[in-house]
């Protein structure tokens, strides 16, 4: 996912902020902007001409790293005399990389973003002194931060989330899991947990300026611990926060998916019925060369601690093909285990080396075309899964939080339900941001439609 921001304003020092990646990495994103702006600088659309580009980056696939290089090479295209700053997990796990590349003047690690601000204001006037000219690659004008650990904790408060009538808020960073193909504990470091006060004053802020849901993201979620109180916890104690009215949680990992917390999934709710739980594969063998510390029986019993209580939840899982080692008989384990398990959508990915991984030392055993092959039939499998759980709301109602118009007069709008379905129906664009109870009609392909319930509106 790519994310850019938007406003404009002339005369003003600019800067255009464009984030690659998760939620976390959205959530910072939107950290950075405001760090900017508090410090005298205005945003402008990343497709605009300004005077400094920030790239959030990514890196959890090649994939990943090569969009993050497209960016910065689109920001200087934009404008070739611009202040290029490269941060986020690409920027924390191969800084040198980026450093090389003759577009990109500073490169700051995951726990130094606070210091953008400062980074992009002595650049300007650096550039300002060279009369407005880049410099050249090895100038020692160009900077490189790299920070020798990330253990700090770095919040980046926001009091607004552009563009969206979600919010997002980080509550966690790091993982000490160690997947073998997985280089997030790199670029994040250890596990570690916003403490819970600060967690309610920022989800109360977000509250107050109109975010009726918020969404709780960070590399693991399910290991928050703010001085032994778990998610759980926190759950309980969220809802209590005034004017905050759905909380939806980010990704939750297999062992992660406690008791305790299935129960405050299923008891409050303010609380989304809705759970992304990462499978990956439902082989025994390749969940033990992948490190994910749990079987495939394991897997379906602890999601079924919610799916079973909750029968009409959105549950989604990231699906990887390809890692290596995997035969037919791997993946068909894999197919055989979302065909019993209640999954209203997957997210697929194609396995990719990750340097310094140890599954990066492993010989592959799929050619990229069977990658796409298998990655195609998930995709498949998902598109019916899907189809089949939101023809099973058909004439039923849900409420609906409003999140886009098409902007005309009786717009079309659309927004989702707590159980993570996408609904469009008729209604004025004043909507927004407001929850209405639709009544679901048809369903086709990937869209589900609705019209509104008189009266439903709040």
């Amino acid at each position: 996912m790519t994310r850019q921001m938007s406003v404009h304003d002339k005369g003003r020092r600019t800067v255009a902020v464009m984030t690659v990646g998760c939620k976390l990495n959205q959530y910072e994103g939107e950290g950075i902007a405001e760090l900017l702006e508090n410090d005298g600088f205005h945003i402008v659309p990343f497709s605009e001409r300004a005077d400094v580009y920030v790239v959030n980056t990514c890196t959890v696939t090649m994939r990943s790293d090569y969009r993050s290089r497209q960016m910065l090479r689109r920001a200087s295209r934009t404008n070739p005399s611009a202040v290029l700053i490269a941060t986020g997990c690409y920027a924390q796990r191969e800084p040198e990389r980026l450093a090389e590349m003759p577009e990109v003047d500073v490169v700051v690690g995951n726990s130094d973003k606070a210091a953008i601000p400062q980074l992009a204001a002595e650049h300007l006037a650096l550039r300002a002194q060279r009369g407005g000219l880049k410099p050249n690659a090895a100038s020692p004008n160009r900077t490189l931060v790299r920070p020798l650990t990330v253990d700090s904790f770095e919040p980046l408060d926001i009091v607004r989330f552009r563009g969206h009538t979600r919010a997002f808020l980080k509550i966690q960073e790091g993982c000490d899991r160690r997947c073998s193909y997985c280089a997030v504990p790199d670029a994040r470091g250890p596990s570690r947990s916003r403490p819970l006060e600060e967690v309610l004053r920022q989800a109360a802020s977000l509250a107050r300026n109109g975010y009726r849901e918020i969404v709780l993201t960070g590399v693991h979620i399910g290991a928050y611990d703010s001085d032994g109180l778990r998610l759980s916890h926190l759950l309980r104690e969220l809802v209590t926060v005034d004017e905050l009215e759905r909380i939806r949680l980010g990704s939750i990992e297999p062992l992660e998916l406690t008791r305790e917390l299935a129960d405050a999934i299923v008891e409050l709710d303010t609380v989304c019925n809705h759970v992304h739980v990462p499978l990956q594969s439902g082989s025994d063998s390749i969940l033990a060369a992948m490190r994910r510390g749990h079987s495939a029986s394991e897997y379906e019993r602890i999601v079924r601690r919610v799916t079973d209580r909750l029968p009409h939840a959105g549950l989604g899982a990231d699906v990887m093909v390809g890692f290596p080692g995997e035969t037919e008989d791997d993946f068909s384990a894999t197919i055989d285990l979302i065909e019993r398990l209640p999954f209203t959508y997957l997210h697929v990915f194609a396995y990719s080396p990750r340097s310094g991984t140890p599954a990066a030392d492993l010989t592959e055993s799929l050619s990229g075309v069977r990658k796409k092959e298998r990655s195609r039939t998930l995709k498949e499998l998902s598109a019916q899964r899907s189809l089949a759980f939101r023809t099973t709301l058909a004439g039923s109602e849900l409420e609906i939080l409003v999140e886009k118009s098409d902007g005309s007069e009786g717009a079309s709008l659309s927004g989702l339900s707590d159980n993570y379905v996408r609904v469009e129906f008729e209604g004025p664009e004043s909507l927004k941001n407001h929850f209405v109870r639709v009544l679901v009609e048809s369903v086709d392909g990937e869209r589900t439609r609705g019209t509104m319930i008189p009266g439903g509106t709040r």
